[in-house]
């Protein structure tokens, strides 16, 4: 009977839903940004939460984990009026104020804990204890490590509460509203979670089962079956829900008649920011055949709350993030500088062949030049000049071949490593950029009568003395492994550094600070790129 009345409820809240169920997506968003890629961002939306902190709607949990550092702060308010009198009951016209301050933190991806405390407050209430505090709670979630790809999630909760009032404002069975908010006793919680998800935070929909029972320490009290289901539908930053309730002793169990309510609300949401939400407990129980008890709820309750939801794993996971980025361009340096390498060797190879023609060509030319003495002077002067239109010709062809970075540093006097990696904060050089290194120090040794200074550069992050000393350090890495590489460049390199005095960007954003942190050779004496550029 238990389980009909659940799955009728479920059928009932998602038949009107089912047309956007169908059209909702199928991958699940993480209920924090855990997954870190180099070149997208993900738009992460604050979760909706419970009254007591968790995942899911205003007293339906649901069994998502909050997900790891997410913290979230709760305050939630309700108000009802006692619209008829009987015994153990509050006199009529008696209105109630309850309160819900909650905390709930994610320890890990899998597992929560939250904490509550109640207060209540009234008006026109004939009762020497017309308000104070409530109950006290704390317990854990923990949820099953499905995939996040996986539609279906399964949670189980357990906590603890602590009555800190001698007036439960009801008595009746376990009639109110106000059941949990004002107890008197300790009372001990065990639920069971299942939640479906199609969709993500931004746009989808959700259907949330709980299933929990309540033992208390009080002697004569009955244990509590609790149910609920609860549905949602996710629209950006609006998330609209509609859940039923029951609260019945386990002992004596009616279902027409103990407390049974359906709950419509819905919460506005802002990114890691502040959710507000609003609703209403509408009363589906029947009328009692007990003067002791006629009614288990008053028609209706309205409430109104808001979450503050704190992320405290965002910078580690910017940093994650940002190593992921700096991971993905060392490897690309990595497989441009292989390239490089194999392209290097073929150009060595080909040049040889060509100084090896050149060479031959030569002396033939010169063992021809010996043999003819009977050449006439025109016949000399004419194999001059196609001598001369061959070296000529054989220069253009050297030039043509030369890689970029040689272009660029023979016609401007600049070249900027862009493949140069340093450890964070150090001068330490990246195992990755060594292989570039190594084709610029081949490269240099072609040039011998060139002075080059290999200069350090930083963004403004961190003081200028600490900026200055850091790029000095990183320039003289740079100048001393190429002349561990190629020992005939310790006379033709200098080291310096310059901090932050020489930007290029602007340092206010991120892509401005990547381009002022940098290192170049520049040539001192230009005036000998002439000779390399006739």
């Amino acid at each position: 009977m238990i389980l009909t009345r659940q799955l009728a409820s479920a059928i009932a809240l998602a038949f009107p839903l089912l047309t956007f169920a169908q059209e909702a997506k199928t991958d699940v968003d993480p209920p924090v940004m855990e997954h870190i890629d180099a070149n997208t961002e993900i738009r992460v939306v604050a979760p909706t939460n419970t009254w007591y902190g968790t995942r899911g709607l205003s007293q339906t949990g649901s069994a998502e984990a909050l997900g790891m550092g997410r913290l979230i702060f709760g305050l939630n308010g309700s108000f009802y009026q006692q619209q008829k009198a009987f015994l153990r009951s509050p006199n009529k016209d008696a209105k109630f104020f309850t309160g819900i301050g909650s905390i709930a933190f994610g320890l890990n991806r899998q597992v929560d804990a939250f904490a509550s405390i109640t207060g209540f407050g009234s008006t026109n209430y004939n009762s020497q204890q017309a308000s104070g505090p409530g109950t006290v709670g704390a317990g854990v979630q923990g949820t099953l490590p499905f995939a996040q790809s996986a539609p279906v999630r399964m949670a189980a909760q357990v906590g603890i509460y602590q009555g800190l009032t001698n007036n439960p404002i009801d008595t009746n069975y376990a009639d109110g509203y106000s059941y949990f908010e004002a107890r008197t006793g300790l009372d001990f919680m065990g639920k069971l979670i299942q939640s479906l998800v199609l969709g993500n935070e931004d746009t989808g929909f959700k259907l949330h089962f709980n299933e929990g029972v309540i033992t208390s320490a009080e002697d004569g009290t009955d244990g509590l079956l609790l149910l609920s289901t609860g549905a949602q539908v996710n629209m950006f930053n609006a998330v609209l829900g509609l859940e039923l309730h029951s609260r019945s002793p386990i002992e004596t169990i009616e279902f027409g008649t103990d407390p049974f309510w359906m709950t419509p609300s819905v919460q506005f949401r802002s990114a890691y920011d502040i959710n507000l939400s609003a609703g209403a407990d509408i009363a589906l129980s029947g009328e009692r055949n007990d003067a002791a008890g006629t009614r288990a709820l008053e028609p209706f309750r309205l409430f109104a709350g808001l979450t503050f939801t704190l992320d405290t794993e965002a910078g580690a996971r910017a940093e994650a993030k940002a190593k992921a980025q700096r991971e993905a361009g060392e490897k690309n340096s990595l497989k441009n500088s292989n390239r490089s390498l194999k392209e290097q060797a073929r150009e060595d190879s080909l040049a040889q062949i060509r100084q090896k023609a050149a060479s031959d060509s030569a002396a033939a030319a010169a063992a021809s030049r010996n043999s003819a003495d009977s050449l006439s002077m025109a016949n000399k002067a004419r194999q001059d000049s196609i001598a001369l239109a061959e070296s000529q010709k054989n220069l253009a062809l050297e030039k043509s071949k030369r890689s970029d970075a040689e272009k660029q540093l023979l016609s401007t006097g600049l070249l900027l490593m862009d493949a140069v990696y340093f450890e964070t904060n150090k001068t330490d050089i990246s195992i990755n950029s060594k292989p570039y290194l190594n084709i610029i120090a081949k490269m240099l040794t072609k040039y011998p009568k060139l002075r080059i200074e290999v200069a350090g550069h930083t963004d403004d992050v961190g003081s200028d003395a600490h900026n200055q000393t850091l790029s000095q350090g990183r320039s003289e890495s740079v100048a001393n492994y190429m002349s561990s590489v190629a020992p005939e460049l310790r006379d033709v390199l200098t080291a310096r550094g310059y901090g932050e005095s020489m930007p290029k960007a602007d340092n206010k954003t991120a892509d401005g600070r990547k381009l002022n942190r940098r290192t170049e050779l520049q040539v001192l004496n230009k005036e000998v790129l002439k000779e390399y550029n006739p």
